[in-house]
């Protein structure tokens, strides 16, 4: 069992998503004792926003003029090696709180390295990635609609490289039960 475990709110401790990140990881080592977990923390150890000549490189279709230096091989292979990190796991769980009506920065930089380098011919092997999408702001009832979306873009995103099995767990949902407990 291969867990990946992605986090990317700048709140450190005080983050919901990323205690309910936690508690959805040490439910999953409990039930899958010695699974491999991959930590990615976003905003301690942000990526770089994707430039032109990184995006012409990562989707290939680079153009030979422009010059390959060593610090965009180095963004081309931490790209490739991130997808290959999804690809190899068998669950992700991703912190994915509302900033500002829109995902943090550093998870939208995430995104934008893992879907120009999807091959549609791997459909078939994201097709059985689980993924749990933690989401959290905007708990008001007037911003109830808000959050729809923002979910729903995020599910679109991971539907466009062939997901099929994704789950939507709300923060408030996971504070509501530990309040209860």
């Amino acid at each position: 069992m291969n867990i990946l475990h992605i986090d990317s709110c700048v709140r450190g401790d005080q983050s919901r998503s990323r205690q309910h990140t936690a508690a959805t990881v040490a439910e999953l080592i409990a039930a899958h004792p010695g699974a491999h977990i991959i930590y990615r923390d976003l905003a301690a150890a942000p990526l770089s926003h994707v430039s032109g000549p990184l995006l012409q490189a990562m989707s290939r279709q680079w153009n030979a003029a422009i010059p390959m230096h060593p610090d965009l091989r180095a963004e081309v292979l931490l790209s490739a090696a991130l997808l290959q990190e999804f690809i190899e796991a068998d669950i992700v769980v991703v912190g994915a709180p509302m900033h500002n009506y829109f995902a943090p920065s550093s998870l939208k930089v995430w995104l934008d390295r893992l879907l120009p380098l999807h091959d549609p011919s791997e459909n078939d092997c994201m097709a059985e990635i689980q993924v749990v999408l933690v989401t959290s702001g905007a708990d008001d009832p007037a911003s109830a609609t808000l959050m729809r979306h923002y979910e729903e873009q995020l599910q679109a995103a991971f539907a466009s490289i062939g997901v099929r099995q994704l789950q939507i767990a709300r923060s408030s949902d996971f504070a509501a039960q530990a309040d209860r407990a």
